[in-house]
């Protein structure tokens, strides 16, 4: 597995080197001051933008970590309040306390996403880094059958789930595939017959 050290992903230079989403994401970032807003709180880009396997519904999936809830309540209302569409709610989700803030520019949809843990310990942190996994060791027909399930309107875990053939709840399996082996995803994707590419 990658250490964080050099997962790409923990920053957002690779964006302004992606596709043409990716850049435009990088430019609205910027110039709305999003990640500088929220600079206290980790903020860490999630989802499937950063992946590449969005689609023109997509929205931009931001993981916070906040220590005392109230803190984020008010930087999201001082920052983001005047944006369309602007919205704050509580869940309790995975039995954790669960923050999320809405709001839109004239490019992209948002979603803030604030828990008391690490964005690397939150759940969706995690699933995409099993996704990245069966993206880079896939060939690229993989991608593809995931593009166009989403495009379906399937989720980004069910569509996974779907293509590799796993059963069970698609949340709670792609954690399980954050412990195997690239190994084991190579023999799952072989399996399901894709090419896979070596490390």
């Amino acid at each position: 597995m990658q250490s964080l050290q050099t997962n790409p992903f923990l920053g957002t230079d690779y964006l302004q080197f992606g596709n043409s989403k990716q850049q435009e994401l990088a430019r609205d970032l910027e110039e709305w001051k999003i990640l500088k807003s929220l600079n206290g709180f980790k903020p860490t880009l999630a989802g499937t933008i950063p992946l590449d396997i969005d689609t023109d519904s997509s929205d931009v999936d931001i993981l916070v970590k906040f220590n005392i809830p109230a803190h984020l309540q008010k930087i999201c209302y001082a920052k983001f309040r005047n944006l369309p569409n602007y919205s704050f709610s509580e869940k309790t989700m995975a039995l954790r306390v669960t923050l999320i803030c809405r709001f839109e520019t004239k490019r992209f949809q948002y979603e803030i996403f604030g828990q008391s843990v690490e964005p690397t310990d939150q759940y969706a942190w995690i699933h995409m880094m099993v996704e990245n996994r069966f993206l880079t060791l896939a060939d690229p027909t993989f991608r593809d059958e995931i593009r166009n399930l989403k495009k379906q309107g399937i989720k980004t875990e069910p569509a996974f789930c779907k293509v590799l053939d796993l059963k069970g709840d698609p949340y709670k399996t792609l954690l399980v595939w954050n412990q195997k082996s690239d190994e084991q995803f190579q023999e799952l994707l072989l399996k399901r017959g894709f090419q896979t590419n070596p490390n």
